[in-house]
């Protein structure tokens, strides 16, 4: 029978959230036991009964910093993994969170397929060399106003239909813009790619 590695998830984009639950869904030896958009609440589902093998967090969440939020969970006892799912940039800060305990380091501009790919080496490895790891962050990344408006309204939730009427525009040629904007953002879906626009300031939710 295959081991199944309970995750939990702290971020404060819930499309990012939802993204990895849909990943996890899909496969067999993991199981999502909580979901939490702020530090505080990760800390409270830690204390259920669940036990969680694999804690993946951002570094900038509500009501703490990662780092805090690590030796929070790790004076409640958490002895499980720790995957630092980021688009924090300064090397210095990661190399701090390396030393504290993080086993990985991945930069959220990476596709899904290579994020599971990742937590999947930490998952089934006991001793895993954290590596910090950004690429694509940090570029200057430039979009047209409608770009942005298109990225800003799937954002906030409007289908591609609502948001072609907005525009003038037909729905087909929506999807044909979102493909440009991942490409120029290096995202693979819409949640990275307005995870990364949010995250350079291109737009605000």
């Amino acid at each position: 029978m295959t081991e199944k590695y309970n995750v939990l998830i702290v971020d404060d984009h819930p499309l990012i959230i939802d993204s990895l639950v849909r990943m996890f869904d899909n496969e067999e030896d993991f199981r999502v036991v909580g979901t939490a958009e702020s530090s505080r609440d990760g800390l409270k589902i830690l204390k259920r009964n669940d036990p969680v093998a694999i804690i993946i967090f951002d570094f900038r969440i509500p009501d703490m910093n990662g780092y805090d939020f690590v030796r929070e969970a790790l004076a409640l006892g958490y002895t499980g993994k720790l995957v630092l799912l980021t688009m924090m940039d300064d090397q210095l800060i990661l190399n701090k969170m390396i030393k504290t305990g993080v086993n990985r380091i991945i930069a959220k501009s990476k596709s899904m397929d290579d994020i599971l790919l990742e937590i999947k080496e930490v998952a089934h490895h006991g001793k895993t060399v954290a590596r910090p790891d950004n690429q694509g962050v940090g570029k200057r990344i430039l979009l047209t106003d409608n770009e942005k408006m298109i990225l800003t309204r799937i954002g906030q939730g409007h289908h591609t239909s609502l948001i072609a009427k907005e525009l003038g525009i037909s729905p087909r040629t929506v999807k044909y813009r979102l493909t440009e904007i991942f490409n120029k953002l290096g995202a693979s879906n819409r949640a990275q790619a307005i995870a990364l626009a949010i995250k350079e300031g291109i737009i605000v939710l």
